[in-house]
């Protein structure tokens, strides 16, 4: 949050809007997406932009804390929860976007539904790659339904 404040009062100061904010959020962690959710939803009426473009690359395996692979916990998971809790708020604040980042690498693996964990084998690159395709299939099927 340190490097988040001093972000912000950056922002601040050479842009001249004092509404930029600066909110804790863990996207590897399922009870702190809901927490920032519900107090971002008491605290602001409207929210006319949400891009999704936290994540992590090629760390060694790992678990989120609800036990998901770190990659497609965070990378995937994570934006996917966050997304759906907010919908409505974007919904009710039209003229509203969602950006889902992603990448090329997207292009180099496949979604394995037999080992979306990779408990059977684990590659850092490949993992990222994965969560990275989940992404755009993601943001692909949420176009369709909010047509």
């Amino acid at each position: 949050m340190a490097k988040a404040e001093k972000a912000v009062h950056e922002i601040r100061t050479k842009t001249g809007n004092q509404e930029v904010m600066a909110k804790q959020l863990d996207l590897a962690d399922t009870k702190s997406i809901r927490e920032f959710a519900s107090n971002f939803l008491k605290e602001e009426k409207e929210l006319h932009i949400l891009i999704n473009n936290a994540g992590v690359m090629m760390c060694p395996y790992s678990k989120t804390a609800d036990g998901f692979e770190m990659h497609f916990g965070v990378n995937h998971l994570g934006h996917f929860l966050l997304t759906f809790l907010l919908i409505e708020r974007l919904k009710q604040s039209a003229p509203a976007r969602i950006i889902n980042v992603s990448s090329l690498v997207h292009r180099f693996w496949k979604i394995h539904m037999h080992d979306l964990q990779g408990e059977r084998f684990y590659n850092g690159f490949l993992s990222y790659c994965q969560s990275k395709l989940a992404n755009v299939l993601f943001t692909r099927e949420l176009a369709k339904h909010l047509q």
